[in-house]
């Protein structure tokens, strides 16, 4: 949550300051020495904020700031990077379009990509966690099929539990199920997902019997697991975070 709310205060802060440009560079006295630096600054930190967030809104972004494929200098194909220049096009000694005008034109729409990256924050960070959370359990889970076939199967079976329970709790964080307990267990996540709706019984009995083969592994003093169980256990934990979300 830090980190969310880190991202949507420079988001905020780079709202304001794109203000502030958008105003100054309308001033009849504005001098481009001091003003094209301030820019410079706010759209390199602005292009890395919309390409972490709204990266499908990067090439609109960018286009305001430097039009690649022009073939023409028009009023339509005028860009920041020319205001930036003091670049006219004139026929004769009338120019043709205002340059200010553009300028205001092009960075209200770069404003409206960052106010755009502001509302989409927290579901974009949500995705990013969850592609990030996706990896590091397949990487564990990679682990565990590993020391499977070395026929480390207590440890395999650790492992793998290990795996389920992150997933459980994850799936319990998205829907909002509270346990009310600091301790949770696989049966506890387990027992409150399927009180929740979140998925049925034949599921929940399918979790319940991977952690009866995960505690197994994990006890020293009871029986052996048992390679068919904890490959059972590998490929049920595969199976649940792959289909529950």
């Amino acid at each position: 949550m830090s980190n969310l709310t880190a991202i949507v205060n420079e988001l905020r802060e780079l709202d304001v300051e794109g203000s502030k440009l958008l105003n100054d560079g309308q001033e009849d006295d504005m001098s481009l020495g001091t003003f094209a630096p301030r820019y410079e600054r706010w759209y390199t930190k602005a292009r890395a904020a919309v390409a972490q967030i709204i990266p499908e809104r990067l090439p609109e972004f960018v286009e305001a700031y430097r039009h690649a494929d022009r073939k023409t200098l028009v009023c339509d194909t005028y860009a920041i990077s020319d205001f930036l220049l003091a670049l006219q096009v004139s026929q004769g000694e009338k120019p043709l379009f205002n340059r200010k005008q553009i300028f205001a034109f092009k960075l209200l729409r770069q404003l409206g990509i960052v106010k755009s990256a502001i509302d989409a924050a927290p579901s974009a960070l949500r995705d990013i966690r969850a592609v990030l959370r996706s990896e590091l359990l397949d990487s564990d889970l990679s682990a565990a099929r590993d020391l499977l076939k070395a026929n480390h199967l207590r440890s395999a079976g650790i492992v793998c539990g290990v795996v389920l329970e992150t997933h459980l709790k994850d799936v319990c964080a998205v829907h909002e199920v509270e346990l009310g307990k600091k301790d949770s267990t696989i049966g506890d996540y387990n027992d409150a997902l399927r009180s929740k709706g979140v998925y049925d019984v034949p599921t929940w009995r399918l979790i319940q019997r991977l952690a009866d083969i995960r505690n197994i592994c994990g006890h020293r003093k009871e029986r052996d697991p048992k390679l068919d169980e904890v490959e059972d256990l590998v490929d049920g934990t595969d199976k649940i975070i792959k289909e529950i979300a």
